[in-house]
């Protein structure tokens, strides 16, 4: 057990900022891709519940289509199937709009989930108090429907910032790529490993708790609301 923790006294003053400039770059790419989710996921969302039955048939298309696809096979298909039609993406663009169309169809639903349950009566209240559609979206239903987004919206950035390792094999220099370059130069991938799943934990866990809190504060105005 020594010989193990004796091998990070010996080189953890060089793996550390190796690996932490890597987590920088899976921190934002997870996050442009989870930017890249909310708006198209809103988009979706606006296809889906607008008069035109096109969009909203093709709406419905595309979130089907793209949850029913592994996210590894829409990486490979976006860094390796765009560039001969003419378009050429670096891996990290590939990885980031890969992550956002992949997290776009689930942002959609969580949107369309937290709209539809706003109770139809709070909307025609508005409207009869001399409110615009507009306005009574902006101002009555989105603040309830963002409450109950929260939580699952946060749950959702924790699974692009993991399933951003995938990137890795689309030669993009986020941390599980450059983990694996630095078990082939040390042949220690058990130590290199441990930490890079430290790293993980260090960004996710704290989004976790903060979720569940939501969740928590959620649940109680729930039961003081049902309580009056």
């Amino acid at each position: 057990m020594n010989v193990f923790f004796m091998a990070y006294l010996e080189y953890f003053p060089e793996w550390l900022p190796r690996l932490a400039s890597a987590a920088v770059v899976t921190a934002q790419l997870s996050a442009v891709g989870f930017i890249a989710a909310l708006l198209g996921g809103a988009a979706l969302v606006a296809m889906l519940r607008s008069g035109n039955a096109v969009l909203r048939h093709a709406a419905n298309l595309f979130i089907q289509a793209v949850r029913t696809v592994p996210l590894l096979a829409l990486l490979l298909a976006l860094y390796f199937a765009l560039p001969p039609l003419g378009i050429t993406l670096s891996g990290y663009w590939a990885g980031a709009l890969g992550l956002g169309l992949h997290g776009a169809a689930y942002v959609a639903e969580i949107f369309r989930g937290g709209l539809n349950a706003i109770h139809k009566g709070q909307r025609e209240a508005a409207l009869a108090v001399g409110l615009a559609p507009r306005q009574v979206f902006i101002r009555v239903v989105l603040p309830q429907a963002l409450r109950l987004m929260l939580p699952p919206l946060l749950n959702t950035y924790v699974a692009l910032l993991k399933d951003s390792s995938l990137c890795a094999l689309i030669a993009t220099d986020e941390l599980m790529l450059t983990a694996r370059a630095m078990a082939s130069e040390f042949f220690l991938p058990l130590h290199i490993f441990l930490l890079v799943g430290l790293f993980y934990f260090g960004i996710a866990f704290p989004l976790s708790m903060l979720s569940r809190l939501f969740e928590r504060r959620l649940a109680r105005g729930r039961r003081v609301m049902g309580a009056v």
